[in-house]
């Protein structure tokens, strides 16, 4: 097994929101939140690594 996690198209994890052309919601995968142990109401953070990839990691607690 890869430690490293699929890649995803943009359509993939984008989602338009009716009504609000402005903002979009962000669906991380299933398997991806198994995978990372992330359940509902888990503290992330979201950055743009070089390339423009989008790095997401836990927010430990106490940690903004």
């Amino acid at each position: 097994m890869s430690d490293q996690l699929p890649e995803y198209k943009a359509e993939d994890i984008f989602k338009d929101i009716p009504g609000d052309p402005d903002n979009v919601n962000m669906v991380i995968p299933p398997e991806v939140l198994e995978r990372m142990g992330w359940t509902v109401g888990t503290k992330i953070k979201i950055s743009v690594g070089d390339k423009g990839t989008l790095v997401i990691e836990k927010v430990d607690d106490g940690e903004k």
